[in-house]
């Protein structure tokens, strides 16, 4: 018996070592472009569009389109701090960080600033949102259809903003987390709007299904 229990445990850790950072999160056989058998024919943003290096904040006025990317128009805007202040600051395109590793080629870091994304012009209602997040500390903001934003660190997000439903999925990493966000609407609830920022926040592969 106790032979057994030994060859299960071994059989358990090395399956989970041939997971990728991705499989761990989200379960076997998932992926940005179809994270469940429910949710494929995505379009995404990637931070393919702008050349690596660019910056965006002040002096675009905050609510600016900055640019459009698979039929999602980006945004920059005004950011909520723990204490009640709005500040602006920029939103940089990067390379993915060493430690970020469900990332992929260009990331966005935001630094103290919003980044917006209008699913509206997509053509179908989009009920199903994920992307992936590295938070390296200090408090990040959350808004999901216009609804009053959500301040604090986004693994501690609440259950549901703007009536849909949010989930994640975290790991530790040097300095911070990185992980999964999921907004679950509906047909009757679809999502329309999402808003996401951080101090020191990176996302990368914002992806809208049907």
């Amino acid at each position: 018996m106790r032979v057994r229990t030994l060859s299960l445990t071994l059989l358990a850790a090395a399956a989970l070592a041939a997971c990728s950072p991705e499989q761990a999160l989200t379960g076997p056989g998932r992926s940005p472009a179809a994270p469940d058998a429910n949710h494929v024919g995505a379009n995404c943003v990637n931070f393919g569009i702008p050349p690596l290096g660019s910056t965006f904040g002040p002096p675009t006025p905050p609510g600016t389109t900055v640019w459009v990317e698979n039929g999602i128009p980006v945004s920059v805007n005004t950011f909520l701090q723990s204490t009640g202040a709005w500040s602006y600051g920029v939103l940089t395109t990067e390379l993915a960080p060493a430690s970020f590793t469900l990332a992929a080629g260009k990331t966005g870091h935001t630094n103290n600033i919003n980044t917006g994304y209008d699913f509206t012009g997509l053509g179908f209602a989009v009920t199903f949102v994920k992307f992936h997040a590295r938070q390296i500390g200090g408090y990040d903001n959350l808004s999901v259809n216009g609804s009053p934003i959500f301040v604090g660190p986004l693994p501690t997000h609440p259950a549901a903003l703007g009536g849909v439903a949010i989930a994640s999925a975290w790991v530790g990493i040097p300095g911070g987390v990185q992980g999964t966000v999921t907004l679950t609407g509906s047909a009757a609830t679809p999502i329309t709007k999402l808003l996401v920022g951080g101090q020191e926040l990176w996302l990368d592969t914002i992806c809208a299904y049907p």
